[in-house]
């Protein structure tokens, strides 16, 4: 039952993500700045709301009072602003591609990171499934005649993200309420100078209601996700992620029409072929290594 429950919540988690894009998309003629603007506005108020009533205030206070901490969440917080501003201006600009590509690259980056900052070794899976990665971000600078930006600046800023929240393990929810109440007043002033300005998207239509929901919308699926790391492995978790980056390159393709040529297929026959080589390397492992316990048990 557990299982089951973890595994729905996790469904759950990543279709919602994966459809991202349709929900902006909705937001229609309302600028890239001013629609993540509202979502830090809205994502803090329904974080601060559901911290307050859950009685977890007191970790954030804790938290506000290391100064290392603190700087480290000024720096997540620029790197989760920028992630989000970037999707959203992609979003805005029809290419949903580039950023289901960028999200199928984000594990390599992360790999990487630990590879580089960390001093963790490679074996020999990682070292294939990374240079495959490579060869796809090369074709695509070759097919563009430029650096896919928009592909490896939303896996670059998350991979920074994670490894950053990793290394100093706040929690989830009081970590991401300082990280938005840091952005938050450049928010603000954003927000009230566009109101001065008549350049506001706050209003009573589809566009004002949408926007106010983006709080909700970004804070649901960390719920569920977080509600599924109780359930279920979080190398399952790791492997049921690639669906959201799946949806996504099936609704720019299918449902907005963006074009999708052979050079950017390719790119994404390659990574797949890694994550595909990664999984087999994953499993087998764990196969071997139930084996060799259900051995050791028989052999008592």
């Amino acid at each position: 039952m557990n299982a089951q429950k973890g595994f729905v919540l996790s469904l759950a988690t990543f279709i919602m993500w994966g459809v991202f894009p349709i929900y902006f998309k909705w937001i229609d003629g309302v600028g890239a700045v001013q629609i993540l603007a509202h979502r830090i506005v809205w994502s803090f108020v329904l974080l601060f709301a559901y911290l307050w009533f859950s009685r977890r205030m007191r970790s954030v206070q804790l938290l506000l009072r290391n100064k290392k901490t603190l700087l480290a969440l000024i720096t997540t917080g620029v790197l989760i602003s920028t992630n989000w501003g970037v999707f959203i201006y992609a979003v805005g600009k029809n290419q949903i591609l580039e950023t289901s590509l960028g999200y199928f690259i984000n594990p390599f980056f992360s790999i990487l990171l630990g590879a580089l900052l960390l001093g963790e070794k490679l074996n020999t899976t990682a070292k294939i499934a990374s240079g495959l990665v490579l060869v796809s971000i090369a074709i695509q600078i070759y097919a563009l005649g430029k650096l896919p930006l928009i592909s490896l600046i939303l896996p670059a800023s998350f991979a920074l993200y994670g490894f950053i929240r990793k290394k100093i393990d706040v929690p989830s929810f009081a970590g991401l309420l300082i990280e938005t109440a840091i952005i938050m007043p450049f928010a603000l002033m954003f927000l009230i100078w566009s109101a001065k300005t008549g350049q506001s998207g706050l209003a009573l239509n589809k566009n004002g209601i949408l926007l106010v929901l983006s709080g909700l919308v970004t804070i649901l699926p960390l719920l569920t996700y977080t509600a599924a790391t109780h359930f279920l492995p979080l190398s399952t978790l790791g492997f049921m992620q690639y669906i959201s980056p799946s949806i996504s390159m099936l609704v720019a393709v299918f449902l907005y029409h963006e074009p999708l040529p052979l050079s950017r297929l390719l790119g994404f026959a390659l990574i797949w072929l890694g994550l595909g080589i990664m999984a087999w390397e994953h499993f087998s492992h764990r196969k071997r290594a139930s084996s060799n316990v259900s051995g050791s048990l028989k052999n008592r």
